[in-house]
């Protein structure tokens, strides 16, 4: 009855969970890999690197070297550690449910960053790189935005900055700042940005931290924290672009608003 329901025998749901409180451990602490092993309920570091390798394809140790890795393992009745509780939760069915909000945010994001790339082709070097009055920049840590140009790049420069401080990559320098680049860097970039939103989303994250070493002195910040300043500085970004756009005689992307995205991509003419 039990596998009828769940679609695992009792065994093999206390494996999985145990494999993945042990996956979350390597990924978020330091603590040996032996005592790790130990916890998961495993007599010996060998059984247990056998099993953890069947499950996530790769060794506990390689496990815990690659950037933000993957907790969960498929499951028939999408009942999965979690973290925050400490304990089994049922997650809800992917595909059941509409899309929701942090898809709706990502994805007009994109879009709407993407579409005003598109019209920025059409401008010459002197449009782009003219000096123009926006708002005042917000975040005091970061060099003026004063032109068409540099607001584009910081739309895509945030989400890279941010990829490499979760992934551990090397803080990105000197990005490429033509207009045919950032659109091949928006495509990097959001793509990449969008599933670790979404992976966070899904394996309910929100509160876990991780460490910024490009920061110094080191900082710690929460995925939820992270990528609500994301989308934040994000839309002021979009609307001060907007409107240097409005200044340069573009005006047929509206005011940023996401109903109207979303009017516009459920239309019938797309």
């Amino acid at each position: 009855m039990f596998q009828r329901l769940i679609g695992e025998t009792p065994g093999e749901l206390r494996r999985r969970l145990r494999l993945e409180c042990a996956a979350h451990q390597l990924c978020t602490t330091s603590q040996a890999v032996t005592d790790i092993a130990f916890d998961a309920g495993y007599e010996s570091l060998e059984g247990f690197s056998r099993a953890f390798r069947r499950a996530y394809g790769l060794s506990p140790s390689h496990y815990r070297r690659i950037p933000f890795p993957r907790v969960h393992l498929p499951s028939p009745g999408n009942i999965h550690y979690d973290p925050l509780r400490g304990q089994p939760y049922q997650f809800h069915d992917k595909g059941v449910l509409n899309m929701d909000i942090v898809d709706r945010l990502l994805d007009h994001d994109m879009w709407m960053t993407r579409q005003m790339l598109v019209r920025a082709r059409n401008l010459t070097d002197e449009q782009l790189d003219a000096p123009v009055a926006v708002p005042q920049n917000p975040l005091p840590f970061e060099s003026a935005e004063g032109t068409l140009r540099e607001s584009l790049n910081r739309l895509v420069f945030t989400k890279e900055v941010w990829l490499a401080a979760v992934g551990r990559r090397p803080f990105p320098t000197e990005p490429d700042k033509s207009v045919a680049e950032m659109l091949k860097r928006l495509d990097a970039a959001f793509i990449e940005f969008a599933e670790v939103v979404r992976q966070v989303r899904d394996e309910n994250r929100w509160d876990e931290m991780f460490v910024d070493a490009s920061c110094e002195p080191q900082e710690q910040f929460s995925y939820g924290g992270m990528v609500a300043h994301v989308i934040t500085f994000s839309a002021f970004r979009r609307h001060a672009a907007l409107k240097i756009l409005e200044m340069l005689g573009i005006n047929d992307l509206g005011y940023g608003d996401p109903i109207e995205w979303e009017r516009k991509v459920t239309s019938p003419e797309g």
